[in-house]
């Protein structure tokens, strides 16, 4: 996994002195730069940008406040003792990007190596009276990716890539009938395709 560093300036930082929990935010914009919203919260009186990391449309993960600071994005019953990360897009409108919750997904192991601790996942509005990350989010998929072996998800998405489907399914669950059909016939077709393409050759 690959953060990127911006190298931001900030003002007077606080140390965090725990952690325990990750709180979850969107950034209800466009996809925006780390240092955009760094210059945002600079506007609005901040030291800088309250999130310890941004994660951008195509996957990538920026660095935002130092992540041994205490962050900016949750107010006072949400700061002390949380890791802030924000992922850009409206949620209320749209959901993620796939590529987005695989790098959260990617993040959230690595804080949890980092602590060595399994930190409490949630988000902006449990704390605070809001929408973020917004009804959108998809809270039931972050949880089975966060639990499902690393091979299993590997497989979904290698089935996922061959449009053997089409949406994200737990690998644990047992499979109705209609499912399996369903998959069988999308490799017959594809199958049926390298066969024309053969013919042609």
């Amino acid at each position: 996994m690959q953060i990127t560093k911006n190298n931001l300036i900030f003002s007077q930082l606080k140390q965090r002195t725990t952690t325990s929990r990750i709180i979850i935010h969107h950034s209800a914009s466009s996809d925006v730069s780390a240092a955009e919203i760094h210059r945002w919260h600079k506007n609005q009186g901040f030291s800088g940008i309250g999130y310890h990391y941004l994660i951008r449309k195509n996957g990538k993960i920026e660095e935002g406040r130092p992540l041994d600071s205490l962050g900016a994005h949750a107010g006072n019953g949400g700061n002390p003792d949380s890791v802030g990360i924000c992922l850009t897009g409206n949620f209320q409108e749209y959901s993620p990007e796939p590529i987005q919750i695989d790098a959260l997904v990617k993040l959230i192991q690595y804080l949890n190596d980092h602590y060595k601790k399994n930190l409490q996942i949630i988000g902006h509005k449990d704390i605070n009276p809001t929408a973020c990350p917004g009804q959108h989010f998809p809270w039931p998929q972050l949880q089975e990716k966060l639990t499902i072996p690393d091979w299993q998800q590997k497989l979904i998405k290698a089935a996922l890539e061959k449009g053997l489907i089409t949406e994200w399914h737990n690998p644990q669950e047992v499979a109705p009938k209609c499912f399996v059909i369903a998959v069988s016939l999308n490799i017959l077709k594809k199958l049926g395709g390298m066969e024309s393409e053969n013919q042609s050759t």
